[in-house]
Formats: C-alpha cells, structure tokens, sequence
C-alpha cells in the first residue's frame, strides 16, 4: 500500500501577482511499511504537501496515488481513503471534543459506519496500544496532561485501523519526557502494526533516530529524500535551507577533522555507540 506523488504542485493565488508556490512539481514514492521524516524550515511546505497525502487539499498541478488509484480522479471515495491514511495535526489535542476520552476516540470509527460495539472495542485497544488506561476513558479529555491529550488525539486515528499514519510536529509544545513517550509510542505501532508512518518534525535527533527514510523540502521543492545518514551528509547544503544535523553528526565530523579514526557521517547515539567499540576494540 504505497503513496505516490507525481508532479505535485500547489499554488496559492494562481494566476494573480500575488501568485506563490507552497509545492512545487514535486515526485516521490512511500513504500509500504516505511518511516519517514519529513523536514523544511518554517514556511518550506510540509503541512501543505501532507494534506495533499489524504485529499484535505487538492493539488493546482499533478496527483497524488494510493495504491496505484489517483485519489482525485471523479468519484473516488476519499471518505474510505481517510480511513486508510490517518493525519493527526499539529496540536492534536485541539480536535478533542467530546464528553469523555472514551467517546472522542470512538468518534472516527463510528463516522466510518461502525457499529457502537465494534467503534467501542476499536477504541478501547486503541487507547490501550497509546497507554491510556482504563480509569482515564471515563474522564474529560479536557482534564488530561499534554502528553495525555496528545496519546488520546493519537488513539482517535489509529482507532480507525489506517494503513499510514501521518503526523504533523507530535511533539510540539511538550517538554523532553513527554517528547519521548510520544515518538516512543509512535514507533511502537510503526513496529507491532507494521504501520506506514510519516512524521513532520523540526527536531534532527528525532528523525535521525526514527526515520529510515528522510525527505527535505526547500521554499516547496524536494530536495532530498534518502536514508538519514546520506541526508544529513550534506549538512553544510541543509544549513543553507535554514535546517541543521544531528549534535552527533556535528560532533562526528569535528573528531574526523582532528585526526580521529571515526566515521564522520555518524547521525545517532548508537551509531557513535557502535563507533566507539569499534574505535577501543581496533
């Protein structure tokens, strides 16, 4: 079940002086089961090109494909692709609504055509597989932590089952532990359900870390989409985009430079945990 884009333009003002690309004649393909990191600074496109991904927005130029169908083309059900590709947004707990944690997640199910009995059991493990437990489903979801609200607007996508989970800043606004038990449950559910997971992130330790696949936008272009250590080896090119690498990619190349027998293109801890065994065992 992949997710195919071709030629994918959005332009806001078509047509006027005031005429702006936020995508620009961009090409890729997800596979299956992949994670992806998408970054760009501020203004790059990211939250533009995602809403694209599930047919939210419609592109000026070129489609986009989920398994092999043009999600615009007439008569396709994007009510049936949204149940496969999930999109939590940035400050997801701003989509809680309902009177108890439990109900709000039952919510998507439900609108899919669920039965009470089945969107209640898809909520329950849902909640479950985000670590929300029992005693909290009957509470509101306006009372919880961050982090809570965060894990319950999370469980309220996944209880619908897609096939691609697609995340915009999870993290942003809480504070590291918090950061943590997110990205950890995010790649939790990449694992056990085999999840296609595309994550939009200002952090490069996150997506080094998480990521196999990393996809740079530039002013709305695509400027790289590679595995992370072949992205952030061209650091110097991403800070002219206004973006960074790793600290551990830094701190790689500045050892490299000294002298030091170590791989400079290093982007996690535990590739440099595996370089410095290598280093004391050589």
């Amino acid at each position: 079940m992949s997710i195919r884009a071709e030629h994918l333009s959005y332009i806001y003002n078509e047509g006027t002086v005031m005429e702006t690309y936020a995508v620009r004649d961009i090409s890729f393909e997800i596979a299956d089961g992949s994670f992806v990191g998408l970054i760009g600074h501020t203004g790059s496109g990211k939250s533009t090109l995602i809403q694209h991904l599930n047919g939210l927005m419609k592109p000026s130029r070129g489609t986009v494909y989920y398994n092999d169908e043009d999600i615009f083309a007439e008569g396709y059900d994007l009510k049936r692709l949204r149940g496969h590709v999930g999109l939590v947004f940035q400050y997801p707990e701003y989509q809680l609504f309902e009177e108890d944690v439990l109900t709000d997640v039952m919510f998507g199910p439900k609108n899919m055509g669920l039965s009470e009995e089945e969107a209640r059991k898809r909520a329950v493990e849902a909640l479950h597989q985000v670590g929300i437990e029992d005693e909290v489903f009957v509470r509101s979801p306006f009372e919880l932590s961050g982090g809570q609200k965060r894990r319950v607007a999370v469980a309220g996508v996944i209880a619908m089952e897609p096939a691609v989970l697609i995340l915009d800043e999870p993290t942003a606004g809480l504070d590291p532990e918090g950061r943590r038990e997110i990205l950890g449950m995010v790649s939790r559910l990449h694992r056990e359900r085999q999840m296609t997971v595309i994550l939009v992130s200002h952090s490069m330790d996150d997506v080094a870390e998480y990521a196999d696949r990393i996809m740079v936008l530039n002013h709305g272009e695509l400027a790289y989409f590679d595995t992370p250590r072949e992205v952030f080896r061209h650091h110097k090119e991403l800070e002219t985009f206004g973006l960074s690498a790793p600290e551990i990619t830094y701190l790689a190349a500045e050892l490299a430079d000294a002298g030091f027998d170590i791989d400079r293109d290093i982007s996690t801890v535990e590739e440099a945990k595996a370089e410095i065994l290598r280093i004391m065992g050589s």
